[in-house]
């Protein structure tokens, strides 16, 4: 009977085997990766504790026996009970992907950073994808989250962070409303609930916020995928070359297939059928062999006197001006391997957007500092004082005077002096003669400009579709927000732009009278309207 039953399996695995062999055009990557494996790995390795001692078949099973005299089991449940870190604050929600940053064209001009010094210079990139206020199992096809790429460059003067978001303007310029924003766009604390009247009540309150939360209502935070997105670090960097010249930049990495994106109707059927509809994208398009590219460029200031300008160049929440920069292209980011375990190598990789190298000093506006401290604390609580003894966040050389601490600490820095200074030839600072002397300190003023947001209605979103699509995406924000809140955002949208208010008045009137929302081009003509066009079924 066992051998009958034996036989039987065989035959049924083979026959799932086959079956998927045969059907291979309708089975995506995602779907394919533990047969891939299965493929790669011939035949299983020998089972064994963390310790590394075989277990015995008899381990597998306790039924009956005595449960402490089962290590095996033991460490299996305490291990399951204990394998979660902390979640990310903001972007929990995210994948990754390895790849390459090439020089393309020559900035050394503009800075002495070894990564920019080569044209045809490659340096390997990890990049982390995230959608803000998500928790993990929720939707990645969001109208109202925002989405981020991160990339982590390992070059030989340490890791270069680059932290970017899909609009290239950010909620506010104040550290002290770090708290405000992430409390009032989270969950109510009493109902569990994502709660439009916190998110409106603190826009009101805080109309610097509006500029932005137009960009992420609009088609802009909504691509068709991470592949189509584009990434902005918002704040203004400062570069120097080898001669001690400096200059101030923006960058930004532009998606290279252009930007498409999500109706609104498209991404509430997607978010119902496929929650990881970005994710799986993404992976499908790397093992498929589509690599995605970012094309790498920087906005250089026109001048090098602050003072000559007419407008604030560190002030996240505006753009500048046309015409007072120039656009220089650096290079490009292509991602051509999937990681091979997201918890190692994504979840455990800690982008801070202090890792700057030689050659790029950090931004001097007070967001930034604040950003210092709270990507500094928050990778600490998650990964432990040792994050960059990570293996994945490990730079390629490394030398401190840090010691001990939560594993992983790799060999500790060995038998080397562990104090700065000394008579005993530990490492020694960089004397950078470059690196400019003076300290840039700004003042910043608490103004808030409103002609951005008219600009970005009525200058960025040329078509009329365009604009009733914003409109739609807001209504759909504040639809069961109080009276009072809705008067408060009704004043502030007149005071942006008299049409924009109106439209939002006559838009909220028809929803609430079950009159469904004003159609929009958008929604049947886009350039791929077929929302599971990417999906295999």
């Amino acid at each position: 009977m066992k051998r009958v039953i034996f036989v039987l399996g065989v035959v049924c695995l083979t026959g799932v085997a086959w079956g998927l062999n045969s059907s291979d055009a309708n089975v995506d990557a995602v779907s394919r990766q533990l047969f891939d494996f299965r493929f790669k790995k011939k035949r299983p390795d020998l089972l064994t504790t963390s310790a590394g001692q075989p277990v015995h078949l008899e381990q597998t099973v306790n039924i009956n026996k005595v449960l402490l005299n089962n290590p095996y089991i033991l460490e299996s449940i305490k291990h399951a009970v204990n394998e979660r870190t902390p979640n990310r604050e903001v972007f929990s929600k995210g994948t990754g992907a390895y790849g390459y940053f090439e020089v393309t064209n020559d900035v050394t001009k503009y800075t002495k950073a070894k990564v920019f010094d080569t044209v045809g210079k490659r340096t390997k990139v990890l990049t982390r994808f995230g959608v803000s206020q998500t928790e993990k199992g929720g939707t990645d096809v969001s109208p109202i989250a925002g989405k981020s790429i991160s990339f982590k460059m390992y070059t030989e003067e340490g890791n270069l962070d680059f932290l970017g978001l899909n609009t290239p303007v950010y909620f506010y310029r104040d550290p002290v409303l770090f708290r405000e924003f992430l409390h009032a766009f989270r969950m109510n604390p009493k109902t569990n609930i994502r709660d439009g009247t916190s998110t409106l009540d603190f826009v009101t309150f805080n109309p610097i916020s509006i500029h932005t939360m137009l960009w992420q209502l609009s088609e802009y935070g909504l691509p068709r995928g991470f592949r189509y997105m584009s990434a902005f670090p918002c704040h203004t960097y400062e570069l120097y070359n080898d001669h001690g010249e400096s200059f101030f930049v923006k960058f930004k990495f532009i998606s290279e297939l252009g930007f498409d994106s999500f109706s609104l109707a498209e991404a509430s059927v997607i978010s119902s059928f496929d929650p990881d509809f970005y994710i799986r994208d993404l992976y499908n398009s790397i093992e498929d062999g589509n690599f995605p590219a970012w094309r790498v460029e920087m906005d250089v200031l026109n001048t090098s006197n602050l003072k000559k300008l007419k407008f604030d160049p560190f002030d996240v929440t505006r753009i500048w001006p046309n015409g007072t920069y120039t656009t220089v292209e650096i290079g490009r980011v292509v991602l051509n391997q999937n990681v091979k375990n997201q918890f190692a190598e994504v979840e455990q990789a800690a982008y801070n957007p202090t890792n700057l190298v030689p050659g790029i000093l950090e931004p001097p506006d007070q967001l930034f500092r604040g950003r210092v401290i709270a990507y500094n604390d928050a990778q600490i609580h998650r990964l432990g004082v040792n994050r960059n003894k990570i293996r994945v966040n490990c730079p390629m050389y490394a030398r401190t005077y840090n010691r001990d601490g939560i594993p992983p600490v790799l060999d500790n820095e060995r038998d080397a002096v562990n104090y700065y200074r000394n008579s005993f030839n530990g490492p020694v600072p960089l004397l950078d003669v470059d690196r400019p002397k003076r300290q840039l300190v700004i003042e910043q003023s608490s103004s808030v400009h409103l002609e951005d947001s008219w600009r970005f209605y009525n200058e960025v979103l040329v078509t009329e579709a365009q604009k009733q699509r914003l409109v739609n995406a807001m209504v759909l924000v504040a639809i069961r927000v109080p009276a009072s809140v809705q008067k408060e955002l009704i004043k502030l949208l007149n005071a942006i732009d008299p049409k924009l208010a109106v439209r939002y008045v006559v838009t909220f009137e028809n929803v609430n009278n079950n009159v469904k929302l004003p159609q929009v081009v958008e929604d049947v003509d886009r350039k791929n309207p077929n929302p599971f066009s990417k999906i295999t079924l």
